[in-house]
């Protein structure tokens, strides 16, 4: 698991950004160009009433509500989401979003399983089906997690976090991932993963810790964490701190290790490290 490759923060605006439609507007906030591996992650932007049109890709996607109001749609089943509800989509399906208000833009994380991300438009219509707001999707197809009422557990002192997908929860799917809430003095334990992940902060102030060296992260700024770093994350501010977090696997495991190993006196990489 020796990585070869160091992490990577990137602060919103700072990321690649493109055009997916007339108003829709990707950055890339870890991806191919951070030399990440089977994971891109980034902010969508949906100018009023703007959308992106029914769509297929060859990898699962995850979106999650940060800022507006949108209609996602699957194949013609409809869910309006409120902030943080979060919609997966296995490969293959066909899916849109659009914004739903006339003044004022939506933004939503994105998180793809591939670095080589492609979609593909659809033209055929679907039959509309709008779904209640209680719907948490359809079992073998997509999974609606509704963020007020989701499932929550502890993963490190004074933390709250949500699992919305895994292949646990959606067998065959090729990614992991959440949110995590991290209360003053919240933190995790060092650990390691065997595969790249993807931490966004998408509120308050984070401390990210790399082998001993400290990122400071906040508004929207994501950390690409490359296969076999040792990390955590810890808020030393006094208000809450919360983070969307996304593992280029298809189970959430992570390897806990002796604390000193986050440390530069105990990184366990540091004699030919990259």
């Amino acid at each position: 698991m020796r990585p070869d490759r160091m992490e990577v923060m990137t602060p919103v605006g700072s990321g690649v950004a493109i055009e997916l439609a007339t108003g829709v507007r990707f950055e890339s906030l870890v991806g191919s160009f951070n030399h990440a591996r089977g994971l891109t992650t980034g902010l969508v932007t949906m100018a009023p009433l703007a959308g992106l049109p029914y769509h297929t890709q060859t990898f699962a996607e995850s979106i999650t509500l940060l800022k507006g109001r949108v209609l996602a749609g699957v194949q013609g089943r409809e869910y309006e989401l409120e902030i943080l509800d979060n919609l997966v989509v296995p490969n293959g399906l066909a899916h849109m979003v659009r914004n739903l208000s006339d003044t004022e833009t939506a933004v939503l994380h994105v998180a793809l399983a591939s670095d080589a991300p492609n979609r593909t438009i659809v033209d055929r219509p679907f039959l509309r089906a709008p779904m209640p707001a209680s719907s948490i999707g359809v079992p073998g197809a997509e999974r609606v997690n509704r963020f007020r009422t989701a499932e929550r557990f502890e993963a490190g002192p004074n933390t709250e976090f949500i699992d919305f997908f895994n292949e646990t929860l959606m067998p065959g799917l090729e990614m992991s991932g959440g949110y995590g809430l991290f209360q003053p003095g919240g933190r995790l334990p060092a650990h390691v993963h065997d595969f790249d992940e993807s931490i966004s902060i998408i509120d308050g102030e984070a401390v990210c810790i790399v082998e001993g060296r400290r990122h400071a992260m906040r508004d929207g700024a994501t950390a690409l964490q490359p296969r076999g770093r040792v990390h955590y994350f810890i808020n030393e501010s006094d208000g809450p701190m919360a983070m969307i977090w996304v593992y280029a696997g298809p189970s959430p495991i992570r390897i806990v290790v002796d604390e000193r190993c986050a440390t530069a006196e105990g990184n366990p990489w540091r004699e030919g490290d990259a």
